[in-house]
């Protein structure tokens, strides 16, 4: 199930996670149809960059309400390719929706001139502008074909670039379906390219004369991005996997806490970066939550129908890791508390699974999983859990659940990651002003929100003159009164109050001089 290439490595064949059945087929790109995408999406970016930037921004909405009128299609293509419950396949096109309506409110402010101040020197206008990169490519993974593919490639359109995009070969036709819908609006045709392939096709498009790229994916992946991209100082932006945390303190709602978790563990079947893939619990109330976290866990419907909540692992190898790190846990010591195997030994679906009595030295708590597996930990009090959640070389995101909302926002500060949530947990992804992004082995850029925008276009600026002077006063050939000018400026700087402007002034007149 998933995906097969043939003999000749030419066609991608991709079967249903469900049931095996075909969805279809579609034709791998070599390094020359890589690099034709990047002159198609050229030539169109050319003429886009020129547009007035309302002009874009408008055509742009023209083109979310196409996108918001196919999300019936959409959706089947995710279903079909990742086996995912409907309603998840249409929270990514409504997400999508989300972000874009939120830049076309945002992008004449954060993309058009920005005037800044000159400082000192008053007869300049300074006037900070914001331009395209040119063709940003964008390597999408499957876990969310949809809104890891559109998501970058629309926020590079909105900053003037052209797109080629890389789909997961697990998710072709989602993310074919970008470039299909361009045509229903009255954006150049070519604006956005779709290049099918898996690791070797990514390859050709670091190495096809792209300027600026965007990878998602894992960190061994974005490790051999960043050293493909490096001799050519490519500007490479990476989002990156996650082993998130959850710590539950002893004044939690438990009922919430426990319901929460489960959600954010098992959605998408824990095939996200963002999913709790660790919890810390505070003794005192470690049993009582388990309690809640396996009932609520064990309540959840499993399988391929149409009423699932949690449904199949998309690819047979994410399977095998889970099976894996579940073997190796139990082995180890650990205890399976529900769940800990597949509806049944031909499906793909694995049963949402707490486990217990963890420890540091299992796969479980030091590899991602991106799977329904969750290991619950019992800690003496929050400082251990800081420490204990601190530790993992990923930190992308947290979560904290307490009812002290002070307490919650202190024992975020203390948290390594690009986020938390105080008693939530993945609602963040809602928020379209929220910047996305992790550190160390989850990655160091940022999308969505302002900073998303800002980063798919580079600043330049512009420094112009008001008054028409013959020189400027810095300018060759040196003058007597250039060092006491320098003076002058140095005191206006660094000085406050009203001995600024006496030292200043002295020093413009040249007291003190020898």
């Amino acid at each position: 199930m998933g995906v097969k290439l043939t003999d000749e490595a030419d066609i991608l064949f991709i079967r249903r996670p469900q049931d095996g059945a075909p969805v279809g087929s579609v034709t791998v790109d070599g390094p020359d149809e890589v690099r034709a995408a990047v002159a198609r999406a050229r030539g169109a970016q050319q003429g886009w960059a020129s547009l007035e930037l309302a002009h874009r921004v408008r055509l742009l909405g023209e083109f979310r309400h196409v996108i918001a009128r196919g999300a019936e299609e959409i959706a089947a293509r995710i279903v079909a390719e990742t086996g995912k419950p409907e309603v998840e396949a249409l929270t990514e096109v409504t997400t999508v929706v989300s972000l874009c309506r939120y830049f076309e409110r945002r992008a004449l402010r954060l993309l058009g001139p920005r005037r800044v101040g000159s400082g000192w020197l008053q007869w300049k206008r300074s006037t900070i502008l914001q331009e395209p990169y040119g063709v940003v490519g964008v390597i999408a993974p499957w876990n969310y074909p949809f809104i890891l593919a559109a998501e970058p490639a629309l926020t590079a359109l909105f900053a003037g670039n052209g797109v080629v995009l890389k789909p997961s070969e697990r998710a072709p036709f989602t993310g074919a379906i970008l470039e299909e819908l361009l045509t229903e609006t009255d954006l150049p045709t070519r604006l956005i390219q779709v290049v099918q392939g898996g690791a070797e096709t990514g390859s050709h498009l670091v190495a096809s004369g792209i300027d600026r790229l965007h990878f998602t994916g894992s960190p061994a992946a974005g490790r051999q991005v960043l050293a493909a991209a490096a001799p050519r100082l490519l500007p490479v932006s990476l989002e990156l996997g996650g082993k998130d945390p959850a710590l539950v303190l002893s004044d939690a709602d438990l009922d919430r806490a426990a319901r929460g978790i489960a959600f954010g563990a098992f959605f998408n079947a824990g095939q996200t970066c963002l999913a709790t893939e660790r919890v810390f619990v505070e003794s005192s109330v470690y049993e009582s939550f388990l309690r809640r976290l396996i009932r609520f866990t064990s309540e959840l419907r499993a399988g391929s129908g149409g009423e699932a909540e949690v449904g199949p692992l998309t690819t047979p190898e994410q399977l095998a890791i889970v099976e894996e790190q579940l073997a190796d846990a139990v082995e180890r010591g650990a205890r399976v508390l529900c769940g800990g195997h597949r509806i049944d030994p031909a499906s793909n679906v694995f049963l949402p699974t707490i486990l217990a009595d963890v420890n540091e030295r299992m796969r479980v708590m030091r590899e991602e999983t991106f799977g329904p597996l969750l290991p619950v930990v019992e800690v003496a009090d929050e400082d251990e859990a800081v420490r204990r959640a601190n530790a993992h070389p990923m930190g992308l995101f947290a979560s904290v659940w307490t009812g002290d909302p002070e307490r919650g926002r202190a024992l975020a500060s203390r948290l390594r990651g690009g986020g938390v949530s105080v008693n939530d947990t993945l609602s963040h992804w809602a928020v379209p002003a929220l910047p996305m992004g992790g550190v160390d082995e989850s990655g160091f850029s940022r999308v969505r929100g302002d900073e998303g925008l800002l980063a798919f276009s580079r600043s330049r600026v512009l420094l112009e003159n008001r008054l028409d002077l013959a020189r400027e006063p810095w300018w060759f050939p040196y003058r007597p009164g250039d060092r006491r000018l320098v003076r002058a400026i140095l005191a206006w700087e660094g000085e406050r109050g009203i001995r600024r402007v006496s030292r200043a002034l002295g020093a413009l007149l040249g007291r003190g001089e020898t």
